[in-house]
Parts: structure tokens; sequence; C-alpha cells
């Protein structure tokens, strides 16, 4: 290995050695513990849209209510005339209840219709907010990515020294280092005391 520049890296776990098909069956039940978040995550995407596509067809449904109710329902209807009623007396017995009954379902409809837009607008805001969120964790999440690398190739550097030079003068280096940094962290405490 070291003539082709391969480097041993020891991981510290003891694991024991397996088999190829016992290896092989290692990796298959890791991602088959990956596959099943996916589908765990897919299972509960499809059961939100589910729920979406009912509260539609509800709405679909109460909106066909709504429209033939308007259309067919006798409280909603301009009755005819009784016989010798007259103008006066027809507007006020049959006109005025029922645009009374129209306004009312208008203001009922309007009142609605202002609630989802609220709901539309604060639901609209709190994605904003999630999604500007979810960019900052991104940007962070590359961040300590970026880090991770590069702790990894200083640990590849330091276990090389420890390989070259040994364990013990490694340990003794980094033992005078940590002196060394707290008598000169004592210094500065005692002069900042003056």
């Amino acid at each position: 290995m070291e003539r082709y520049g391969i480097e041993w890296e020891q991981k510290g776990t003891h694991e024991k050695h397996l088999s190829v098909l016992d290896y092989k069956k290692q990796e298959r039940a890791e991602e088959i513990e990956q596959l099943e978040s996916k589908i765990i995550d897919k299972q509960t995407e499809f059961e939100t849209l589910s729920k979406r596509i009912q509260n539609f067809d509800k709405g679909t449904d109460s909106l066909s209510q709504m429209q033939n109710a308007l259309e067919n329902a006798p409280e909603y209807q301009l009755s005819e005339p009784q016989g010798f009623m007259t103008a006066k007396s027809y507007k006020s017995k049959v006109v005025e209840p029922l645009i009374k009954r129209l306004k009312s379902l208008i203001k009922t409809l309007m009142v609605r219709c202002f609630q989802a837009i609220d709901d539309y607008q604060r639901l609209n805001q709190t994605n904003a907010s999630l999604y500007r969120s979810n960019e900052k964790l991104k940007n962070h999440n590359k961040q300590l990515t970026s880090d991770n690398n590069r702790l990894r190739e200083e640990i590849k550097d330091y276990k090389l020294l420890r390989k070259v030079f040994g364990s013990k003068q490694i340990d003794s280096l980094l033992e005078q280092a940590r002196q060394s940094k707290q008598r000169g962290t004592r210094f500065r405490n005692k002069e900042n005391e003056r």
C-alpha cells in the first residue's frame, strides 16, 4: 500500500471483519433504512395532498350546493304575486324579505371570503419566513460541511504526523504547546490586573 501511496486509515472502531456477503447485507440494510425514511416522507406528503384534495372537493361541493340553493330554493326565489295584490304590498311582503335574505347571504359569503384572504396572507407570510429560515440553514449547512471537510484534511495530516513521528513524541509536543499557551494566558491575565 505504501508503494502506491495508499494510507491505512484507522477509524478507532472495533468492528469485526465481515465477509463480502455480510458486508453487502449490512450495506443493503442501511439502504433499506434510508429508503424507508424516504417512504415515510412521501407518505406524509401524500396524506397532506389528499387532505388538500378533500378540502377542495368539500369546497366545490359546498359551492355547488350554494349555487343550487340560489337557483332552486324557494326562500331565494321571487314568487308570483297573488291575485289582486298591489305593488306596494308585493314589495313589502315578498321582495323586501327576499332582498334581506340575499343581503344576509352575501354578508356571510363576504365574511368567509375575507377570512380566507386573511388566512392566505398569514400562511404566505409564514411560508416566506420558513423559506428565509431554510435558506439560512442551507448556508449554515454549507459552511459546516466545508469546515468538516477542512477538519478531515487536518486530521489526515495529524494522523500522518503520528505515524511518522510516533504517538509519544506528538503527545509530548501537544502537552508542551498546551502548557505554553496556559503560561501565556496567565501572563496576559496578570498584565491586565495591573
